[in-house]
């Protein structure tokens, strides 16, 4: 821990904009129960570590709070919830007061305020970007069996690719997208964070669509891409699990899987590869990811362009003859340790240190 972070951080919360059986951000995972699905246990960690770390004040009335006041939900909880407008007021008045604001995203686009400490997956490498990247805590696969590297490599997807809209079917039919054209789409904060979530499933679609396209051209990968429709959150229970398992079969099977942005420029599925020890081939639109530290994301990560996706096989194959079986091996162990280094009960450190250095 940084001198900083000597003593626990004290943090106000506005009883108002607590929301009853929704997680709570990072800095207040300990106020909600324990975990029981293996899968979410990782959060428990966090529980266990945060008393140390922060102190918790709660009040009704701005004048009561201190200097640092946290949105206990993540954004698009309040969106959800249609309260938004409720939520929105009161962060221009935080900063109106001159208090530090912090507030956490998921994957959806946000723009921040101005002078507000914003956590968010959903974020790009521009000058202008004022979001801080997370990482997408989704689940904790585990490390998966041990996988002996391939002659061939071998890669795996399984995911939406077509996001049915009758609005949007008639835009491809009407329009030619050109590659420049999606990629110049896919990477702007500025259009992603003023289309609603409709029209940026265009862009998924389009993505989806070309990437998915390429690794099937390739002649030198072996391949098993699952292409779905829909929401899977609509789906029935049943279908639900069939779907899940085949997932997970799909990024165990496999050495490389692939993994893009969708309806936000973010990949949750980025996160759980790298938890299952596999190696991600991460198709870069203008994404800023998590500082790592000891580490690069190229050590485990094959990183391809959006724009260069034509060549998807020549970088897999590039980075796949480069390894030894001892260095694949290596290889997939440093995607899980770069996980664990992410996991929230290590990351929330550098969210403290962050937020402390704040200058308000």
């Amino acid at each position: 821990m940084s001198s900083q972070l000597k003593k626990p951080l004290d943090i106000w919360i506005n009883e108002d904009l607590l929301l009853p059986d929704i997680r709570p951000v990072p800095l207040l995972m300990h106020l909600s129960p324990p975990e029981t699905n293996p899968e979410l246990q990782f959060w428990n960690l966090l529980r266990d570590k945060l008393p140390e770390l922060v102190k918790i004040h709660r009040f009704t009335h701005l004048a009561d709070a201190g200097n640092i006041v946290v949105i206990p939900h993540s954004i698009s909880s309040y969106y959800i919830l249609k309260k938004e407008d409720q939520l929105n007021k009161f962060r221009r008045q935080v900063l109106g007061a001159k208090r530090t604001l912090v507030t956490f995203a998921s994957g959806m686009e946000f723009n921040s305020f101005q002078g507000e400490i914003f956590f968010s997956a959903a974020t790009y490498r521009d000058k202008k970007e004022k979001l801080i990247p997370t990482p997408q805590w989704i689940y904790d696969l585990g490390e998966k069996v041990n996988i002996s590297k391939p002659s061939i490599p071998t890669v795996g997807f399984v995911g939406n690719v077509e996001y049915p809209s009758r609005i949007n079917s008639l835009i491809l039919r009407y329009i030619k997208f050109s590659d420049s054209m999606v990629n110049w789409m896919a990477g702007n904060p500025f259009v992603n964070r003023n289309l609603n979530l409709g029209r940026r499933r265009l862009i998924a679609r389009l993505v989806r669509k070309k990437v998915i396209n390429e690794v099937r051209k390739t002649k030198n990968l072996q391949t098993s891409l699952i292409e779905r429709k829909g929401d899977f959150f609509d789906l029935p229970v049943e279908e639900k699990k069939r779907q899940r398992a085949e997932y997970l079969e799909n990024i165990e099977n496999n050495a490389y899987i692939l993994t893009m942005r969708g309806d936000d420029n973010s990949c949750y599925q980025l996160w759980e590869v790298m938890s299952a020890g596999r190696i991600p081939v991460f198709i870069d639109t203008n994404k800023s990811l998590p500082e790592l530290r000891g580490m690069k994301w190229e050590d485990f990560c094959v990183i391809v362009p959006f724009s260069e996706v034509h060549r998807i096989g020549d970088y897999i194959q590039a980075f796949h003859d480069k390894l030894s079986d001892d260095d694949f091996v290596e290889v997939c162990r440093k995607s899980r340790a770069a996980f664990d280094q992410l996991l929230p009960h290590n990351f929330v450190v550098r969210i403290l240190e962050i937020i402390a250095k704040s200058p308000n």
